[in-house]
């Protein structure tokens, strides 16, 4: 059974410690390192230029993980990344899987198929894609998830348990419930932002009557 687990970060923690062993199926033999990146968008404010300036973090997790699990938690994690790249590549995939409902399930449905030429790639990537997310989601045995946007505090999901429990007792500070309890949604900066930007859109919408 997966688990989700925070962490805290900084300099106020030491650095994360990996159990030994594979994050899927335990073994200890001829392991190897395996790097997963975490990223984040810490500042966005306009430049003189006239643009915009983006002050951005990545941490990258290197954990031990056996040859036979390496590989296929690499390319699901690459497939999940939350890179700006990743992000478009998995609207493509959406978007191509909706067509393909539209061709499957409406009124002409396959009889339109001859008609769509080189368009028929759209409904196929889709499809594919989609179903490579799903394998993605269920082959990665150790997946960063996000930044808390709130705190120096990570997610990472562990697919099997017990490793989670192992990684819990080894990093036992920085897991702790004390340091990473999750920030109540009413002292969330999101939502103050979103509360002045509406009262802000609200004034001027008063102002221009």
């Amino acid at each position: 059974m997966s688990q989700l687990v925070r962490v805290a970060i900084g300099e106020d923690f030491p650095e994360i410690q990996w159990p030994a062993c594979c994050p899927e199926c335990g073994t200890t033999k001829s392991l190897i390192r395996n790097t997963s990146r975490l990223g984040r968008v810490k500042s966005l404010r306009p430049n003189l230029a006239g643009g915009l300036t983006m002050k951005s973090e990545v941490m990258y997790l290197n954990y031990w993980i056996c040859p036979a699990h390496a590989a296929e938690t690499r390319w699901a994690n690459t497939l999940l990344d939350k890179s700006p790249l990743m992000y478009l590549i998995r609207f493509l995939f959406y978007t191509g899987a909706v067509f393909a409902l539209g061709l499957l399930l409406g009124p002409r449905r396959l009889s339109t198929f001859p008609e769509l030429g080189p368009m028929l790639a759209l409904p196929f990537i889709g499809i594919f894609g989609v179903a490579s997310l799903i394998w993605a989601r269920m082959a990665t045995s150790l997946r960063p998830m996000r930044f808390d946007p709130d705190q120096d505090v990570i997610e990472i999901q562990f697919r099997q348990a017990p490793y989670a429990t192992r990684f819990r007792v080894m990093n036992r500070e920085a897991t702790s419930s004390q340091n990473t309890e999750e920030t109540p949604w009413f002292r969330r900066s999101i939502v103050w932002k979103v509360i002045v930007i509406v009262l802000f859109l609200m004034f001027m919408a008063r102002m221009m009557k």
